[in-house]
Order: C-alpha cells, then sequence, then structure tokens
C-alpha cells in the first residue's frame, strides 16, 4: 500500500526510515513495512555530510548543487522527483513491454511537507531480498559463460534506448537482479530526465539523445572493460 504524504512526513520527523543511499542531490529511504522506496532532495543536515557521506576528509556539495536542491525541493515544476515521475508516465505511454520492464513498475509522486516533492518506486532488489548490483560489477565477477548472456542483454537495452530516444544517460545506475532460478534481469534505478541546461536540446530532438546515449554508454563500457556482442538479445529476462 502506497503510504500518504502525511505518513512520510510523520516517518521522516520521526526519523524511522532506514535510508538506502544517497547521491549528490537525492537521499533514498526504504518506507516501512513495504517494498518500496522514497527519494527526495537532501535534506538540510544531509547537505552538511558532504559528497561521499561517511568518507574522510569531508568534500562538501558545490556550491551550485546546495543552491538547486533549497530553491527547487518545493518546486513542483523544476523539482528532479517531478520531472521523473511525469516522464515515467511518458514512457509507460510508448515503450514496449519489455523495455518498460527495465524501468520501476510503480511510482508515484508526493508533496511531502517536511521534504518537498518526493518520488515513491518499487525497490529493486534480487528474488531473496538481497541488493541488486551495478552491472559492472557482476560482468567483473562472472563466468565467461554468464558474461556472454550480460552482454547480449546489455547490448539490447543500448540499442533499445537509442531506437526509442529514451534520456537516459548514467549506465552506472544498470542494475541486475538475480532470480531465484538463476536468470537475471536488467533494472534501471534511477534516472534523471530533466538536464541542467538553459535550453535542454536532448528535450528537443531525438536526434541529440540518441547521440548522448550512444556517448554515455560507450564511455562507460571503456571505464570498466565491458565488450560488445553482435545482434544482442535480452536473454536474462
Amino acid at each position: 500500500m502506497i503510504p500518504t504524504a502525511e505518513q512520510l512526513d510523520e516517518w521522516f520527523k520521526a526519523g524511522t526510515m532506514k535510508r538506502l543511499g544517497m547521491g549528490s542531490r537525492r537521499a533514498c529511504y526504504a518506507i516501512p513495512d513495504t517494498n518500496l522506496c522514497v527519494k527526495c532532495y537532501r535534506s538540510d543536515e544531509e547537505i552538511t555530510e558532504g559528497r561521499y557521506p561517511g568518507r574522510a576528509p569531508l568534500m562538501p556539495l558545490a556550491p551550485t548543487v546546495v543552491r538547486e536542491i533549497k530553491k527547487y525541493r518545493f518546486d513542483e515544476r523544476r523539482n528532479t522527483c517531478c520531472s521523473e515521475y511525469r516522464y515515467w508516465k511518458t514512457l509507460a505511454q510508448c515503450l514496449p513491454s519489455d523495455l518498460m520492464s527495465v524501468f520501476p513498475t510503480m511510482v508515484c509522486c508526493l508533496d511531502v511537507p517536511f521534504r518537498g516533492w518526493c518520488i515513491v518506486e518499487n525497490i529493486i532488489a534480487n528474488d531473496d531480498g538481497s541488493d541488486a548490483r551495478n552491472f559492472h560489477e557482476v560482468f567483473k565477477s562472472a563466468e565467461p559463460s554468464e558474461r556472454c548472456r550480460l552482454l547480449g542483454a546489455f547490448d539490447w537495452l543500448i540499442d533499445q534506448l537509442i531506437d526509442h530516444a529514451v534520456r537516459f544517460y548514467d549506465p552506472q545506475n544498470v542494475l541486475v537482479t538475480k532470480g531465484k532460478d538463476g536468470s537475471f534481469h536488467l533494472r534501471i534505478a534511477d534516472f534523471e530526465p530533466a538536464e541542467r541546461t538553459f535550453v535542454s536540446i536532448g528535450n528537443l530532438s531525438p536526434f541529440f539523445v540518441r547521440r548522448k546515449v550512444r556517448r554515455r554508454f560507450a564511455r562507460y563500457q571503456r571505464m570498466f572493460g565491458i565488450g560488445s556482442v553482435a545482434g544482442g538479445s535480452y536473454e536474462g529476462k
């Protein structure tokens, strides 16, 4: 059951939700007694934790990032959570079901008084409840035969994102979930479709979207030594 904004507000104030992770702008929390999580901009206290919470020495967030967090936390039009929710709804109407299954199956957006606009979605996890892992981590530790299957699925994902001009530019957010029967699934945990430029060229032209997706994935593959398989197919699904 999806919690209300008032329930989330109470849990945030009480500090009873477990933090699952935190990026430069947003934090993610597990919602008690559900398989859901909630993402929102960092709180003022979390801003002081710097870029890499728990690491020393402390690396403060860039001033522009701090200003963005405080400026857009309650701004429905510019808030990243709201942008992600709107784009998810658009994708659900136009993408084929196999590609759409890579994204969260349930997403909603709530205005939480204590934290601003938040997005609630499914927690992406393995069938046994353990944490999903980044694609490059799974690929690095996989057996040769499993690597071929992973590469086939990864190439399929790249081709599909390019063909449909999906504004997803961060391959490090591609996760692999494992099934109890040995199967695997590719999942996208976090996608921020709104570019932070004054005029978002990518939002206006599919050509620029495709070029940027291709460039970002090629850089990711070079960085982690991920090869390519001709004619990729989603065999893991």
